[in-house]
Protein backbone atom coordinates (compact mmCIF):
# COMPACT_ATOMS: atom_id res chain seq x y z
CA UNK A 1 0.00 0.00 0.00
CA UNK A 2 1.37 3.23 -1.08
CA UNK A 3 2.59 5.82 2.22
CA UNK A 4 0.03 8.51 0.43
CA UNK A 5 -2.94 6.35 0.52
CA UNK A 6 -5.49 7.77 2.81
CA UNK A 7 -6.41 6.28 6.38
CA UNK A 8 -10.26 6.30 6.48
CA UNK A 9 -12.32 5.99 9.69
CA UNK A 10 -16.20 5.23 8.51
CA UNK A 11 -18.50 5.17 11.96
CA UNK A 12 -21.44 3.57 12.12
CA UNK A 13 -22.97 1.41 14.88
CA UNK A 14 -25.57 -0.56 13.06
CA UNK A 15 -23.36 -1.83 10.29
CA UNK A 16 -22.40 -5.27 11.84
CA UNK A 17 -25.73 -6.33 12.81
CA UNK A 18 -28.70 -4.65 10.73
CA UNK A 19 -29.84 -4.57 7.69
CA UNK A 20 -31.33 -1.27 5.95
CA UNK A 21 -30.44 1.89 3.41
CA UNK A 22 -27.31 3.25 5.28
CA UNK A 23 -26.05 -0.09 6.03
CA UNK A 24 -26.32 -0.96 2.50
CA UNK A 25 -24.04 2.20 1.50
CA UNK A 26 -21.16 1.71 4.07
CA UNK A 27 -21.13 -2.09 3.19
CA UNK A 28 -20.75 -1.27 -0.53
CA UNK A 29 -18.48 2.34 0.15
CA UNK A 30 -15.94 -0.36 1.58
CA UNK A 31 -15.97 -2.45 -1.12
CA UNK A 32 -15.49 0.01 -3.47
CA UNK A 33 -12.71 1.96 -1.82
CA UNK A 34 -10.65 -0.60 -0.44
CA UNK A 35 -8.74 -1.05 -2.87
CA UNK A 36 -7.86 3.09 -2.76
CA UNK A 37 -7.56 3.69 0.74
CA UNK A 38 -7.39 2.45 3.78
CA UNK A 39 -10.60 1.49 6.22
CA UNK A 40 -11.30 0.81 9.33
CA UNK A 41 -14.98 0.19 10.30
CA UNK A 42 -16.27 0.99 13.72
CA UNK A 43 -19.71 -0.09 14.74
CA UNK A 44 -21.55 -1.17 17.50
CA UNK A 45 -21.99 -4.70 19.13
CA UNK A 46 -25.56 -4.90 19.81
CA UNK A 47 -24.96 -9.01 22.04
CA UNK A 48 -27.24 -11.06 22.48
CA UNK A 49 -25.35 -13.06 19.81
CA UNK A 50 -27.16 -11.57 17.22
CA UNK A 51 -25.77 -12.38 13.57
CA UNK A 52 -22.92 -9.75 12.67
CA UNK A 53 -24.04 -9.12 8.99
CA UNK A 54 -21.00 -7.69 7.67
CA UNK A 55 -18.23 -9.82 6.14
CA UNK A 56 -15.88 -7.75 3.84
CA UNK A 57 -12.88 -8.51 3.14
CA UNK A 58 -10.12 -6.34 2.93
CA UNK A 59 -11.57 -3.92 5.61
CA UNK A 60 -10.43 -3.48 9.61
CA UNK A 61 -13.74 -4.05 11.96
CA UNK A 62 -13.64 -2.89 15.12
CA UNK A 63 -17.07 -3.59 17.46
CA UNK A 64 -18.32 -1.48 20.85
CA UNK A 65 -20.57 -2.34 22.79
CA UNK A 66 -24.02 -0.41 22.83
CA UNK A 67 -27.83 0.24 23.66
CA UNK A 68 -29.40 -0.98 20.44
CA UNK A 69 -32.29 0.52 19.03
CA UNK A 70 -34.35 -2.35 19.49
CA UNK A 71 -33.12 -3.72 22.55
CA UNK A 72 -35.76 -3.41 25.53
CA UNK A 73 -33.29 -1.37 27.63
CA UNK A 74 -33.40 1.30 24.68
CA UNK A 75 -37.18 1.32 24.63
CA UNK A 76 -37.19 2.00 28.30
CA UNK A 77 -34.65 4.42 27.98
CA UNK A 78 -36.37 6.54 25.40
CA UNK A 79 -39.62 6.77 27.08
CA UNK A 80 -37.77 8.17 30.58
CA UNK A 81 -35.78 10.32 28.67
CA UNK A 82 -38.46 11.17 26.12
CA UNK A 83 -36.25 11.09 23.30
CA UNK A 84 -35.80 8.76 20.17
CA UNK A 85 -34.31 5.17 20.01
CA UNK A 86 -31.93 6.55 17.38
CA UNK A 87 -30.53 9.00 19.62
CA UNK A 88 -30.10 6.62 22.15
CA UNK A 89 -27.82 4.01 20.59
CA UNK A 90 -25.41 7.21 19.06
CA UNK A 91 -25.26 8.48 22.61
CA UNK A 92 -24.02 4.78 24.36
CA UNK A 93 -22.13 3.78 21.36
CA UNK A 94 -19.88 7.40 22.01
CA UNK A 95 -19.91 6.78 25.25
CA UNK A 96 -18.43 3.53 24.73
CA UNK A 97 -16.02 5.01 22.34
CA UNK A 98 -14.94 7.09 24.75
CA UNK A 99 -13.82 4.38 27.41
CA UNK A 100 -12.26 2.23 24.72
CA UNK A 101 -9.29 4.57 24.38
CA UNK A 102 -9.30 4.60 20.17
CA UNK A 103 -7.26 7.12 19.28
CA UNK A 104 -9.19 8.94 16.69
CA UNK A 105 -6.38 11.33 15.34
CA UNK A 106 -4.56 8.90 13.83
CA UNK A 107 -6.71 8.68 10.85
CA UNK A 108 -6.93 11.03 8.30
CA UNK A 109 -10.59 11.32 7.83
CA UNK A 110 -13.20 10.02 9.72
CA UNK A 111 -16.42 9.73 8.34
CA UNK A 112 -19.88 9.49 9.63
CA UNK A 113 -23.30 8.20 8.38
CA UNK A 114 -26.16 9.71 11.02
CA UNK A 115 -27.10 12.64 12.12
CA UNK A 116 -26.08 12.51 15.82
CA UNK A 117 -23.50 11.01 14.85
CA UNK A 118 -22.01 13.39 13.49
CA UNK A 119 -23.37 16.41 15.83
CA UNK A 120 -21.64 13.82 19.05
CA UNK A 121 -18.55 13.53 16.69
CA UNK A 122 -17.86 17.54 16.20
CA UNK A 123 -19.27 18.29 19.58
CA UNK A 124 -16.90 15.69 21.47
CA UNK A 125 -13.21 15.77 19.45
CA UNK A 126 -13.47 19.95 18.18
CA UNK A 127 -9.83 19.11 17.28
CA UNK A 128 -10.30 17.23 14.87
CA UNK A 129 -13.31 18.69 12.97
CA UNK A 130 -10.87 19.28 9.65
CA UNK A 131 -10.75 15.88 9.24
CA UNK A 132 -14.60 14.91 9.40
CA UNK A 133 -17.08 14.60 6.56
CA UNK A 134 -21.01 13.11 7.45
CA UNK A 135 -22.55 11.47 4.35
CA UNK A 136 -26.26 11.78 5.74
CA UNK A 137 -29.89 11.18 4.70
CA UNK A 138 -30.90 14.07 6.28
CA UNK A 139 -30.44 16.82 9.35
CA UNK A 140 -33.42 17.22 11.70
CA UNK A 141 -31.64 18.20 15.18
CA UNK A 142 -31.70 22.06 16.29
CA UNK A 143 -28.30 23.56 16.69
CA UNK A 144 -27.18 20.70 14.46
CA UNK A 145 -24.96 23.29 12.30
CA UNK A 146 -24.02 25.75 14.72
CA UNK A 147 -22.06 22.23 15.86
CA UNK A 148 -21.14 20.81 12.42
CA UNK A 149 -19.62 22.75 9.64
CA UNK A 150 -21.99 22.65 6.74
CA UNK A 151 -19.33 22.54 3.91
CA UNK A 152 -18.49 18.85 5.58
CA UNK A 153 -21.79 17.56 5.17
CA UNK A 154 -23.11 15.76 1.89
CA UNK A 155 -26.87 14.30 1.58
CA UNK A 156 -27.22 10.97 0.19
CA UNK A 157 -30.96 11.06 -1.55
CA UNK A 158 -32.75 13.63 -2.06
CA UNK A 159 -35.36 14.31 0.51
CA UNK A 160 -33.17 16.44 2.62
CA UNK A 161 -31.51 19.32 0.71
CA UNK A 162 -34.61 21.35 0.02
CA UNK A 163 -35.80 21.06 3.77
CA UNK A 164 -32.17 22.31 4.70
CA UNK A 165 -31.93 25.25 2.07
CA UNK A 166 -35.86 26.81 3.60
CA UNK A 167 -35.19 26.40 7.15
CA UNK A 168 -31.60 27.34 7.15
CA UNK A 169 -30.60 29.13 4.19
CA UNK A 170 -27.89 26.14 3.31
CA UNK A 171 -27.01 24.70 0.49
CA UNK A 172 -25.87 21.10 0.80
CA UNK A 173 -25.21 18.84 -1.91
CA UNK A 174 -26.96 15.47 -2.65
CA UNK A 175 -25.76 12.41 -3.99
CA UNK A 176 -27.21 9.31 -5.60
CA UNK A 177 -27.31 5.80 -4.06
CA UNK A 178 -26.12 2.84 -6.44
CA UNK A 179 -26.97 -0.88 -6.84
CA UNK A 180 -24.65 -3.77 -6.55
CA UNK A 181 -23.83 -5.71 -9.45
CA UNK A 182 -24.93 -8.61 -7.77
CA UNK A 183 -28.63 -7.83 -8.30
CA UNK A 184 -28.62 -7.59 -11.95
CA UNK A 185 -30.26 -11.48 -13.20
CA UNK A 186 -27.63 -12.86 -16.00
CA UNK A 187 -30.46 -12.95 -18.22
CA UNK A 188 -34.10 -10.92 -18.49
CA UNK A 189 -35.99 -12.76 -16.08
CA UNK A 190 -39.14 -14.49 -16.99
CA UNK A 191 -42.54 -14.21 -15.47
CA UNK A 192 -42.84 -16.16 -12.74
CA UNK A 193 -44.57 -19.11 -11.79
CA UNK A 194 -45.74 -17.91 -8.37
CA UNK A 195 -48.01 -14.75 -6.78
CA UNK A 196 -45.48 -13.93 -4.20
CA UNK A 197 -45.15 -10.11 -3.11
CA UNK A 198 -41.90 -9.42 -1.01
CA UNK A 199 -41.52 -6.47 1.17
CA UNK A 200 -38.20 -5.93 2.49
CA UNK A 201 -37.07 -2.89 4.58
CA UNK A 202 -37.34 -1.73 8.48
CA UNK A 203 -40.49 -2.98 10.07
CA UNK A 204 -41.35 0.58 12.08
CA UNK A 205 -44.31 2.58 11.18
CA UNK A 206 -42.52 4.72 8.39
CA UNK A 207 -43.07 1.78 6.31
CA UNK A 208 -46.30 0.87 6.78
CA UNK A 209 -45.24 -3.11 6.99
CA UNK A 210 -48.72 -2.84 9.63
CA UNK A 211 -50.43 -1.79 7.40
CA UNK A 212 -49.33 -4.04 4.70
CA UNK A 213 -50.13 -7.23 6.39
CA UNK A 214 -53.19 -6.50 7.51
CA UNK A 215 -54.41 -5.02 3.46
CA UNK A 216 -52.66 -8.41 2.61
CA UNK A 217 -55.13 -10.22 4.48
CA UNK A 218 -58.01 -8.87 4.03
CA UNK A 219 -57.89 -8.50 0.42
CA UNK A 220 -58.82 -11.74 -0.81
CA UNK A 221 -55.45 -11.84 -2.69
CA UNK A 222 -54.27 -15.25 -0.40
CA UNK A 223 -57.24 -16.80 -1.47
CA UNK A 224 -56.50 -16.06 -4.82
CA UNK A 225 -53.16 -18.03 -4.57
CA UNK A 226 -50.58 -15.04 -3.40
CA UNK A 227 -48.31 -15.35 -1.05
CA UNK A 228 -46.76 -12.12 1.43
CA UNK A 229 -42.84 -12.83 1.82
CA UNK A 230 -41.18 -10.10 4.39
CA UNK A 231 -37.85 -9.36 5.02
CA UNK A 232 -36.26 -7.44 7.82
CA UNK A 233 -36.48 -6.53 11.28
CA UNK A 234 -37.56 -3.56 14.21
CA UNK A 235 -39.99 -2.45 16.33
CA UNK A 236 -43.08 -3.81 14.62
CA UNK A 237 -42.14 -7.53 14.34
CA UNK A 238 -42.93 -8.69 17.70
CA UNK A 239 -47.00 -7.83 17.48
CA UNK A 240 -46.91 -8.58 13.54
CA UNK A 241 -45.81 -12.15 14.68
CA UNK A 242 -48.16 -12.16 16.93
CA UNK A 243 -51.12 -11.49 14.51
CA UNK A 244 -49.70 -13.06 11.76
CA UNK A 245 -46.91 -15.67 12.16
CA UNK A 246 -48.90 -18.67 12.09
CA UNK A 247 -50.89 -17.73 8.74
CA UNK A 248 -49.55 -20.09 5.75
CA UNK A 249 -49.78 -16.93 3.27
CA UNK A 250 -47.49 -14.88 5.52
CA UNK A 251 -43.38 -15.73 5.61
CA UNK A 252 -41.52 -13.43 7.75
CA UNK A 253 -37.87 -13.96 6.95
CA UNK A 254 -36.02 -11.53 9.63
CA UNK A 255 -32.57 -10.78 8.39
CA UNK A 256 -31.13 -11.60 5.71
CA UNK A 257 -27.72 -11.04 3.74
CA UNK A 258 -27.76 -9.24 0.28
CA UNK A 259 -27.44 -12.81 -1.37
CA UNK A 260 -30.11 -13.87 0.07
CA UNK A 261 -32.14 -10.71 -0.61
CA UNK A 262 -31.38 -11.80 -4.14
CA UNK A 263 -32.67 -15.15 -3.85
CA UNK A 264 -36.00 -13.54 -2.57
CA UNK A 265 -36.32 -11.31 -5.31
CA UNK A 266 -35.53 -13.66 -8.29
CA UNK A 267 -38.69 -15.65 -6.96
CA UNK A 268 -40.77 -12.69 -6.50
CA UNK A 269 -43.95 -11.53 -8.77
CA UNK A 270 -43.54 -7.79 -7.23
CA UNK A 271 -41.91 -5.81 -4.98
CA UNK A 272 -44.28 -3.66 -2.63
CA UNK A 273 -42.93 -0.39 -0.63
CA UNK A 274 -45.98 1.66 0.94
CA UNK A 275 -43.30 3.90 2.27
CA UNK A 276 -44.07 7.51 3.84
CA UNK A 277 -40.40 8.24 4.57
CA UNK A 278 -37.72 7.77 1.99
CA UNK A 279 -34.12 9.91 1.59
CA UNK A 280 -33.36 7.88 -1.63
CA UNK A 281 -35.25 4.29 -1.59
CA UNK A 282 -32.33 2.14 -2.13
CA UNK A 283 -34.47 -0.90 -1.71
CA UNK A 284 -36.46 0.36 -4.93
CA UNK A 285 -33.34 0.49 -7.11
CA UNK A 286 -32.14 -2.89 -5.96
CA UNK A 287 -35.65 -4.36 -6.70
CA UNK A 288 -35.71 -2.25 -10.42
CA UNK A 289 -32.04 -4.04 -11.20
CA UNK A 290 -33.34 -7.55 -10.18
CA UNK A 291 -35.80 -7.22 -13.28
CA UNK A 292 -38.80 -6.99 -10.65
CA UNK A 293 -41.67 -4.22 -10.52
CA UNK A 294 -42.08 -2.33 -7.84
CA UNK A 295 -45.15 -0.55 -6.39
CA UNK A 296 -44.83 2.22 -3.80
CA UNK A 297 -45.79 6.00 -2.82
CA UNK A 298 -45.26 8.96 -4.96
CA UNK A 299 -42.76 10.40 -2.83
CA UNK A 300 -40.66 13.38 -4.15
CA UNK A 301 -37.75 11.81 -2.69
CA UNK A 302 -38.47 8.55 -5.08
CA UNK A 303 -39.95 10.05 -8.20
CA UNK A 304 -37.05 12.48 -8.68
CA UNK A 305 -35.00 9.82 -9.84
CA UNK A 306 -36.86 6.73 -10.26
CA UNK A 307 -39.31 8.52 -12.51
CA UNK A 308 -42.25 6.52 -13.80
CA UNK A 309 -40.68 3.04 -13.55
CA UNK A 310 -42.30 2.39 -10.14
CA UNK A 311 -45.96 2.12 -10.61
CA UNK A 312 -47.64 4.49 -7.33
CA UNK A 313 -51.17 3.30 -6.22
CA UNK A 314 -52.76 6.14 -3.74
CA UNK A 315 -51.21 6.59 -0.70
CA UNK A 316 -52.58 3.74 1.54
CA UNK A 317 -56.00 2.86 -0.83
CA UNK A 318 -56.27 -0.88 -0.42
CA UNK A 319 -58.64 -0.54 -3.35
CA UNK A 320 -55.82 0.74 -5.54
CA UNK A 321 -53.32 -1.27 -4.21
CA UNK A 322 -55.23 -4.76 -5.19
CA UNK A 323 -56.11 -3.17 -8.59
CA UNK A 324 -52.10 -2.32 -9.19
CA UNK A 325 -51.39 -5.78 -8.27
CA UNK A 326 -53.74 -7.75 -10.35
CA UNK A 327 -52.48 -5.61 -13.14
CA UNK A 328 -49.31 -8.02 -13.09
CA UNK A 329 -50.80 -10.87 -13.73
CA UNK A 330 -50.77 -10.09 -17.58
CA UNK A 331 -47.53 -11.77 -18.33
CA UNK A 332 -47.19 -9.37 -20.99
CA UNK A 333 -47.40 -6.57 -19.15
CA UNK A 334 -45.12 -7.91 -16.20
CA UNK A 335 -42.58 -7.99 -18.71
CA UNK A 336 -42.47 -5.00 -19.99
CA UNK A 337 -42.25 -2.91 -16.95
CA UNK A 338 -39.64 -5.42 -16.16
CA UNK A 339 -37.21 -4.89 -18.78
CA UNK A 340 -37.82 -0.93 -18.36
CA UNK A 341 -37.16 -1.00 -14.81
CA UNK A 342 -33.75 -3.43 -15.28
CA UNK A 343 -32.61 -1.38 -18.27
CA UNK A 344 -32.99 2.21 -16.16
CA UNK A 345 -31.43 1.03 -13.26
CA UNK A 346 -27.77 -0.26 -14.72
CA UNK A 347 -27.05 3.50 -15.08
CA UNK A 348 -26.72 3.53 -11.14
CA UNK A 349 -23.37 2.11 -10.29
CA UNK A 350 -21.81 2.36 -6.93
CA UNK A 351 -18.63 2.61 -8.50
CA UNK A 352 -19.34 5.82 -9.42
CA UNK A 353 -20.94 7.23 -6.16
CA UNK A 354 -18.14 5.66 -4.85
CA UNK A 355 -15.55 8.02 -6.53
CA UNK A 356 -17.78 10.97 -6.10
CA UNK A 357 -17.80 10.13 -1.88
CA UNK A 358 -13.77 9.73 -1.84
CA UNK A 359 -13.36 12.86 -3.80
CA UNK A 360 -15.69 14.67 -1.35
CA UNK A 361 -14.00 13.45 1.63
CA UNK A 362 -10.21 14.21 0.51
CA UNK A 363 -11.13 17.54 -1.00
CA UNK A 364 -8.96 20.84 0.96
Amino acid sequence: MKPQTPHLLFICPTVAAYIGGTETVVSQLCQRLKEQARITLLSGDPGNGQQRLFDLEGVELQTLPFVARDSRLNHVLSKILMTSRFKIESYSFFRSLKQSGIDLSRYDYIVTFYEADAYLLSKRYPALRQRLRHFLPGVSMRGFFRQVAPKDVFYLGYRAAEKTKRKWGLDIQSLPLGVDDGFFPASPPPYPSDKRLLYIGRLDGSKNVDWLADFFMQSGLAQQGYHLDIVGDGPLLESLLAKYGRSPHVTFHGRQRQEQVVSLLRQALLLLHPTDLESFGLTILEGMAAGIPVLTHELDSIKIWAKDHPRYPAHLDAAAWRSEIVKFEQAAYWCEVSASSLEYAKSFTWDRVASQVLQLITKH
